[in-house]
């Protein structure tokens, strides 16, 4: 079960060959295992808005509690979750993590997520 107050995210795939329960925890190892790519991480000079991106940063989220995720396996589960909820869970992970970025103070942003395709939006 997922701790809240230690950051942690707790999420569901239903469907799919990774289907399951798991947790997402985006934090400061997270984070040293995101600086190299992406150095404004830590700024707040960052916004996880590109697919490799996100699946990056969903990987790393998913490494402390699911040793055996690779990154195909994270965009197995943003396939079987969606781009909008994934984006939603990186956000509240970041939140729940570091709840300074959260009440204004610099910290990762996520960007808005967009419209899916065929949608009219």
């Amino acid at each position: 079960m997922a701790k809240h107050f230690k950051g942690e995210v707790g999420f569901t795939v239903s469907d799919g060959p990774l289907a399951g329960d798991y947790i997402l925890l985006l934090d400061f190892n997270a984070l040293c295992d995101l600086e190299i790519e992406f150095p404004g991480i830590m700024n707040g000079d960052f916004e996880v808005k590109s697919p490799s991106a996100i699946r990056k940063v969903f990987a790393a989220g998913l490494g402390e509690h699911h040793d055996g995720l690779n990154e195909r396996d994270a965009g197995k589960i943003i396939h079987e979750l969606g781009m909008e909820k994934v984006g939603a869970l990186i956000a509240e992970g970041f939140a729940a993590s570091f709840p300074e970025a959260a009440k204004g103070e610099k910290g990762p942003r996520q960007a808005p997520a967009k419209a899916g395709a065929g949608t009219g939006h």
